[in-house]
């Protein structure tokens, strides 16, 4: 669409959105032309756009893969003046002194330095704990909310160097904001404001929870009030006073469904104790998949800029904090999809009398808008003791444990005989070696290839997931010699991946992946040709959705589309194709898992609750659930749940990385399994495996840990 075809289109819809605004709740109406006036595209700028911040004269945009720099001394008319590539996309930016924090979800956290605004340059990336989202910086600290795993505190004293400080706990973080000490965090599906005292990083504590009236995300601090932009569902409030709109109810949705959009006020004159002053709320709408909201205040007045998704662009008047008003609301559409409002307006950047709007389709927008002035930020009193580095302690009693010299992640572990290959993130891969007197020791490590995020093991091969570079294949002529069979730098399309997860889930076959790009099976029969056979994806969740064996004789391979259906995959179809899935209704979620229990049966888990699927099984004629039985239960009633690894000999593991948790079970006797052990552990615990019974886990920052 050429650009005078948008700019006539953002007009029109400015008079649609008034009409869809009236008669939603008394005050809300919006007024055409009262904040808004006339958007102009930001010529050039890529047609996904989904963050943007503004530092000085500078605006920044993350674009696709680029990273852009604008000069906006003009304010209407932003100039490109540099850009960098490589930061493998972005959700937010956050600017200091002409740094750049950039969280780009499952690649991570980037540091771009852009000093030098028409030479920007990617300074590092930081391997977050999980999906990098909000993020905020203050002095020498970064925090970056990562959704239920919480949020990340990292020193970036040296741009070159991050380091991981401490990770606390939230519901699901999805932006954070700083201010003296104190840090907020917006949290998603629980509709909840988390807050931290976070002026020592020796002491973190999260000192209050707050309810919000909608699923948490942005936040925002002016004076002594907080801003809070909420989206999708109501929350802590009764839906019955919201009935659904037509639209929500044809998305089969109650009343108070979609209803969640708008904007929490707190007065924060106590930091410690957010206290409602005032709460403004958008019309109804419902659409999953980008669904992020912020709010961003004005130096000079009262007016908030609220980006909410497919419901467009607010301006709220916040003069009154008791009874804030919709001023205005100014929409983007997006061709083929005339059931959305507006295509998803994720950001703004409020600027000197213009806000710039970042939408995922249509591109960069600067919008002239009454009110708008350009703040500075200040995040006043920074965190003490950047260098403190959290202990993450080992009961010695059940582990023995190992961590790499460089801090970095225990994030894979695989087995050739008694030796252990372990995946540690940016600390690379090493070689242990298991004392038959008990222990592991060193012995080695992969050299030439820094970052090494996931390892697996198959007879005498070794595949490995290196992040930028990619893919490796090694036949390990002995334990510590890797002798290079094979590489794969892109999953498809040309582009070069990012090695993240891998599988050997049967002879001939390997499973990818770059996370963005979803899961990959490669036939590898010719290690030197792998050959793409068929890609799955579902919910951008971080653990391993994948099963790890196929099952049915090596034929049947299951892929959990976390909170939609579960693939069967098919090794034997020509080609190779995914055959079959279940409906929704027999679906598990972002903290479960599938895993080969014997060959006749893969080992589901939902919940605190598990099945034994048979191979390829379906959901039954009826449309009704599987039948789901409970795990014994684990001491003081703490829920566990998981990916489940199986020994092929009875024994099952469930890692819980999200509450810190692993238990392990005796499923001898399928009909009347028994817990054996349940430990609380210190770090993040992904995919654990079995050694002579026994359970070797990769727990993130607490290293390496094999049951005693």
């Amino acid at each position: 669409m050429k650009n005078a075809e948008l700019f006539k289109r953002a007009a029109v819809c400015c008079a649609v959105a008034t009409a869809a605004c009236a008669g939603f709740g008394e005050g809300v109406p919006c007024r055409t032309g009262a904040v808004f006036g006339e958007a102009r595209h930001v010529d050039g700028s890529n047609k996904k756009v989904m963050a943007v911040c503004i530092e000085g004269n500078r605006l920044y945009a993350g674009e696709g893969s680029e990273i852009c720099v604008y000069d906006i001394s003009d304010p209407l008319k932003p100039k490109r003046v540099g850009q960098t590539s490589g930061a493998g996309g972005s959700r937010q930016i956050a600017a200091k002194d002409g740094m750049l924090y950039v969280t780009a979800r499952e690649n991570a956290l980037w540091i771009i330095d852009a000093t030098n605004p028409s030479a920007p340059k990617i300074r590092s990336r930081f391997d977050t704990c999980e999906l990098a989202t909000g993020v905020d910086v203050a002095g020498d600290v970064c925090f970056v909310g990562q959704r239920q795993n919480g949020v990340e505190f990292i020193d970036v004293s040296n741009p070159d160097d991050p380091r991981h400080i401490a990770m606390r706990k939230t519901d699901e973080s999805q932006s954070v904001k700083y201010l003296n000490g104190i840090l907020y965090s917006g949290d998603w599906g629980s509709g909840k404001l988390t807050v931290f005292d976070a002026k020592d990083m020796k002491n973190i504590r999260k000192i209050g929870l707050f309810p919000l009236w909608g699923f948490g995300d942005g936040v925002w601090i002016k004076g002594h009030y907080l801003y809070a932009a909420t989206g999708h569902h109501l929350k802590n409030r009764k839906a019955a006073d919201h009935p659904a709109t037509a639209e929500i109810v044809a998305s089969g949705k109650k009343a108070g469904e979609g209803c969640g959009h708008g904007l929490d006020i707190f007065d924060i004159s106590d930091p410690e104790n957010p206290k409602r002053v005032g709460r403004a709320d958008y019309p109804p709408f419902y659409q999953r998949g980008l669904d992020m909201w912020s709010a961003r205040t004005s130096a000079n007045s009262d007016m908030v800029f609220c980006s909410a998704t497919h419901n467009g662009l607010f301006a709220v008047d916040c003069t009154d904090k008791t009874a804030p008003k919709v001023a205005d609301r100014w929409v983007s559409p997006l061709d083929g999809h005339g059931e959305w409002p507006s295509a998803c307006v994720a950001s703004v950047a409020v600027g000197d009398g213009c806000v710039y709007a970042a939408t995922m389709g249509n591109g960069l927008f600067v919008i002239p808008a009454k009110g708008a002035a350009k703040e500075t930020v200040n995040s006043g009193v920074p965190p003490k003791n950047a260098s403190f580095r959290e202990v993450y302690p080992t009961d010695e009693k059940e582990f023995y444990v190992w961590k790499p010299e460089q801090v970095g992640q225990a994030r894979g572990v695989a087995l050739i005989g008694s030796t252990v290959y372990a995946a540690c993130g940016d600390a690379g891969l090493h070689v242990l070696k298991i004392d038959p007197k008990g222990g592991l020791r060193k012995i080695g490590e992969l050299k030439g290839h820094a970052h090494v995020y996931d390892v697996v093991a198959d007879g005498r091969r070794l595949y490995t997931a290196e992040g930028p570079d990619g893919f490796g294949f090694y036949e390990m002529d002995a334990p510590t010699k890797f002798r290079e069979i094979g590489r794969l730098d892109s999953l498809g399309k040309g582009r070069k991946s990012f090695g993240f997860w891998v599988w050997a889930p049967a002879p001939g076959f390997l499973g990818l992946s770059a996370r963005s790009s979803g899961n990959v099976i490669f036939d590898i029969s010719d290690i030197k040709n792998p050959k793409r056979q068929v890609s799955v994806s579902g919910c951008p969740g971080w653990d391993k959705f994948l099963m790890d064996k196929a099952i049915g004789g090596g034929r049947y391979l299951a892929h959990n589309a976390a909170g939609h259906h579960i693939d069967w995959i098919d090794l034997e179809a020509k080609p190779l194709a995914t055959v079959c899935a279940s409906t929704s209704k027999n679906c598990i979620f972002l903290s479960d898992g599938i895993c080969r229990f014997s060959d006749d049966k893969a080992l589901v888990t939902r919940g605190d609750t598990y099945y034994f699927a048979k191979p390829g099984e379906l959901d039954p004629p009826d449309g009704s659930l599987w039948a789901f039985k409970k795990f014994p239960p684990v001491p003081d009633a703490k829920k566990v749940q998981g990916i489940p690894r199986a020994s092929g000999d009875g024994l099952v593991v469930l890692t819980d990385r999200i509450r810190r948790r692993v238990a392990l079970y005796d499923f001898k006797d399928q009909e009347n399994p028994k817990l054996l052990k349940f430990w609380n552990v210190s770090g993040n615990p992904d995919t654990a495996v079995f050694y002579n019974g026994k359970v070797l886990i990769p727990c993130g920052y607490q290293g390496v840990l094999l049951q005693k």
